[in-house]
């Protein structure tokens, strides 16, 4: 009995702490890149929901400057200039840990991409394109 106590208790807390994509988001107004032009591109970024860095805020930069700070289940929307940027995240403000991941985007004219930071039990976040 002790064992199925144990094992229920413990995968109720693993999945806990893992991050789930989210199916509605709140929308936050970035502070750069926040008005579309003829020439532009679209970045969605959306922060999964769950418990998992949860006290934490997620900060968007677009090629090293930052655009927007995420909490879990907000999303920004970006209107970048087309071309090649790099798309990255850090949450190391505060008392939270260092979290960091980067991606090479290369965006054209009318593009709309949709990415999300996702973190796994083990505490490690990522960012991810997705649909």
């Amino acid at each position: 009995m002790k064992r199925v106590i144990f094992a229920v208790f413990a995968v109720a807390t693993l999945s806990a702490c893992s991050t789930k994509p989210t199916t509605s988001s709140v929308a936050v107004a970035p502070m750069l890149y926040n008005t579309a032009t003829a020439d532009s591109a679209t970045l969605v970024i959306t922060r999964d929901s769950g418990f998992l860095g949860s006290a934490c805020n997620t900060y968007i930069f677009v090629d090293g400057k930052q655009t927007a700070s995420l909490r879990p289940s907000e999303s920004a929307t970006l209107h970048v200039p087309s071309g090649r940027h790099i798309l990255s995240f850090d949450t190391s403000r505060g008392l939270c840990p260092s979290a960091t991941d980067a991606v090479d985007v290369t965006l054209n004219k009318g593009d709309i991409k949709n990415y999300r930071i996702r973190g796994d039990m083990n505490g490690n976040f990522q960012l991810l394109p997705t649909l």
